[in-house]
């Protein structure tokens, strides 16, 4: 099983946790077709699609996989298409309430070949602890440093809506253990984040491979 980033950032985000039979899809804010074509065009191997919060980045291109009836999981914009905690028998996800801007929720997902993977965007914190991660996906927005070139209005919403690098820290801190074997950090922002410096940093907390979701990256579980 593998990830495969088709996007990362305002501009649109996308993944796909995936092997040579099924795929769940990760967000819908980059066109459908572009994930048919990263899938060699066989839209059999979609198992369903979680999404995190109506806003487009994420959201824009849904409609897309239910108008062709692919299962959705999105229960902060009230689509839920089967079972809350299972969209296919191979895939166990598990939802939670994030803080954002408007209502969002993060995903516990879980399946024989990834064990626990953790999914968090769009959001300020994490109030929960989670054990036994296998694997890590959380976004690292920005740094305060970074941030402060910034208009004091829109610092304000950034801080409220986004991880900041120090939480992203503390909150991998928290939930690391023996059995994490990948983090992979999500929606930098073009003008207030730097992606070596973060990773460095985080590298500098656990020992397995830390990943920048920049668009084409590609790595196993």
């Amino acid at each position: 099983m593998r990830i495969t980033c088709l996007g990362s950032g305002s501009a649109g985000n996308c993944y796909l946790l995936h092997n040579e039979t099924e795929c769940l899809v990760i967000e819908a804010g980059i066109p459908f077709k572009e994930v048919k074509k990263a899938l060699d065009f066989n839209i059999r191997k979609i198992v369903g699609i979680v999404v995190s919060h109506e806003h487009g980045d994420h959201a824009k291109y849904l409609h897309e996989y239910i108008k062709v009836g692919i299962p959705v999981m999105a229960p902060s914009m009230g689509h839920i298409t089967g079972a809350l905690t299972a969209i296919s028998k191979p895939f166990a996800v598990r939802s939670f309430p994030l803080v954002h801007d408007v209502p969002c929720t993060g995903f516990l997902i879980e399946h024989s070949e990834v064990g626990r993977l953790l999914f968090v965007t769009d959001t300020e914190y994490v109030r929960y602890r989670f054990k036994n991660l296998n694997h890590i996906m959380v976004e690292c927005n920005y740094s305060n440093e970074l941030l402060q070139a910034y208009h004091e209005s829109l610092q304000g919403r950034i801080k409220l809506t986004h991880m900041e690098l120090s939480t992203c820290k503390d909150f991998i801190q928290a939930n690391k253990g023996h059995e994490l074997k990948t983090v992979c950090l999500l929606h930098l922002s073009g003008r207030t984040s730097d992606e070596v410096v973060f990773k460095k940093e985080v590298k500098e907390l656990i020992e397995c491979p830390v990943y920048v979701a920049d668009k084409g990256l590609e790595y196993e579980l």
